[in-house]
């Protein structure tokens, strides 16, 4: 199931404006950040809610102005471990505001959820218990953003409704005396996650906002109504042509005073990205050392973005019509536009089926033995002996038809072990050669959403098609008979897989395949079942 994101900002601070540049010192900052792939009843599991909650973590303590001790990342948890980390987080917030502190509270929660609940797997947790406990932690300030399927719903009490413009909530009414909810959709709207992005749209925007794309005013901090722009026309435009269709923020508001309360302070950062007033287009920073999309936006001409990252190797990916510009930046900087290369768009698949890579090309070379049987028992009973093992190459085609599932087919073409018996005069020698079809389904499964164990993983495969084999008897006087036989063919597999680091698109593979084709047939009707048990080891290349 899909993801709805949602962003609800609960605010509240002492009176007077806040500062411009970061926390005050004499305020306690706590996070705590919650993310769960786990499905629930008819949901699936989903792929990067935890990835997005380490993201989300990592940049408080960044750029949002949260002390590391004080960030609680949590990722899988049951309803009672949410209940005791929300319960551990009211009782540090209350010693605080006993000893005359004030306190910043952000929680995050991304995984699925339902109108009424969020999903922890097999467990939900209603959103009136969640909201109840959020607002009873006594924070001076409380940001919370929530992206989950319908978790809209959480706002409902407040009434809130869908809208494009921010005005009538502008900085003159926000105050720190209030509550604020941002919600990236209504409570039925579904949300999606991007395989480019390893992301779901919401949050991946979100944070390239925070990280200065939202900047609007330009002085080097993101509030919350700016984020809430940025968020708003990001997600929307990213979403409006997929299947699943456009997700719409929403906004609930109970504010009052005066003050602009800041998210973010990108200007803090020691280094940025600058995409130029001139620069216009669809726009993609891309990590290359981590291989992994940093920010993507949406760039129109006349204003300078600045988007703060950590100091490295960047390309920036600018797509203009029917063609893509490729802009290197080192250690940051401004795009020099003069410097980029062009190149023509490469053809890509229909809208909406945001699955990466849909197309694979795959070679495996195998060896094994040949499964026992009647009719290798009676080569026994002339005296053949076996030399040698089954060998071959299977050539591959797939494509995916989901996240994690691929069909197609596959052509294997083997050699049989020789079978030899000693005469008086030359040996006779008995052997077959197949040629098997096979039209094949490949589920994978990683063992993890990020690091290292993200690109390792293991699959499991089934096939069903036909094989031809063709014998061959060599006759001590040196004569040769060949015969054609055909019959069904029936495959099943497993193994694991890993994504090269340093080649986009392959992927390396071993793994073990029994197959059962009988088709040879001897003199007193007794069938050979081709195949048996084969170990391989594989490259594919995904586009």
């Amino acid at each position: 199931m899909q993801r709805l994101p949602f962003l609800l900002c609960a605010l509240a601070s002492a009176a007077g404006p806040a500062r411009a540049d970061a926390p005050p010192p004499a305020v306690a900052t706590y996070a705590l950040v919650v993310g769960s792939n786990a499905a629930g009843p008819g949901q699936t599991d989903l792929r990067y809610a935890e990835e997005d909650a380490r993201r989300v973590g990592a940049f408080l303590t960044e750029l949002g102005g949260y002390r590391a001790e004080g960030v609680d990342v949590v990722v899988h948890p049951t309803p009672d471990v949410l209940r005791a980390r929300l319960a551990r987080l009211a009782a540090r917030v209350q010693a605080d505001i006993a000893a005359g502190k004030q306190a910043r509270v952000f929680f995050y929660y991304s995984g699925h959820a339902r109108a009424t609940a969020i999903d922890l797997g097999k467990d939900a947790l209603p959103l009136s218990e969640l909201r109840e406990r959020l607002f009873a932690v006594p924070a001076t300030l409380t940001v919370v953003v929530l992206d989950a399927c319908q978790s809209g719903a959480f706002s409902r009490p407040k009434g809130a409704t869908s809208v494009a413009d921010f005005s009538f909530n502008s900085r003159q009414q926000l105050d720190a005396r209030g509550v604020a909810v941002l919600a990236s959709s209504s409570g039925s709207e579904l949300s999606q996650e991007s395989e480019q992005l390893r992301s779901s749209y919401f949050t991946h925007h979100l944070l390239v906002g925070m990280r200065g794309a939202g900047d609007a005013n330009g002085d080097g901090q993101v509030s919350v109504d700016e984020a809430y722009r940025y968020a708003y026309h990001q997600t929307l435009l990213a979403t409006a042509t997929t299947a699943v269709g456009g997700q719409h923020v929403s906004l609930e508001v109970d504010l009052k005073g005066h003050g602009e309360v800041p998210l973010s302070f990108p200007r803090a950062a020691t280094s940025a990205i600058v995409l130029p007033a001139a620069l216009e287009g669809h726009a993609l920073v891309q990590d290359k050392k981590a291989k992994a999309v940093v920010a993507e936006t949406h760039k129109a001409k006349g204003a300078a973005t600045r988007i703060a990252v950590a100091p490295g190797e960047y390309e920036v990916l600018v797509r203009q019509g029917g063609k893509l510009m490729r802009c290197q930046v080192s250690g940051g900087g401004t795009v020099e536009l003069d410097r980029c290369t062009s190149e023509k768009l490469v053809a890509a698949g229909a809208k909406g089926g945001e699955l990466g890579r849909t197309t694979r090309f795959e070679v495996t070379a195998f060896a094994g033995a040949e499964r026992r049987d009647d009719y290798l028992q009676r080569l026994d009973d002339f005296g053949y002996r076996e030399e040698g093992v089954s060998s071959g190459i299977a050539l591959g085609a797939a494509r995916r038809i989901a996240p994690r599932l691929w069909v197609g087919g596959q052509l294997a073409l083997q050699g049989s072990p020789k079978y030899v018996r000693d005469t008086e005069l030359e040996p006779q020698r008995f052997r077959w050669a197949s040629n098997t079809v096979l039209a094949v389904a490949r589920g994978e499964q990683p063992f993890a959403e990020h690091g290292f164990f993200r690109r390792l993983g293991v699959y499991a495969q089934v096939g069903a098609g036909l094989t031809i084999d063709r014998t061959r008897f060599d006759e001590a006087m040196g004569d040769a008979r060949t015969e054609t036989f055909v019959g069904p063919a029936l495959a099943v597999g497993a193994g694991l897989r890993l994504d090269s680091a340093w080649l986009s698109g392959v992927t390396l593979s071993a793994g073990y395949q029994f197959l059962y084709a009988p088709a040879i047939t001897n003199l007193l009707d007794e069938k050979h079942g081709g195949g048996g048990n084969r170990v391989g080891i594989g490259i594919s290349f995904s586009y």
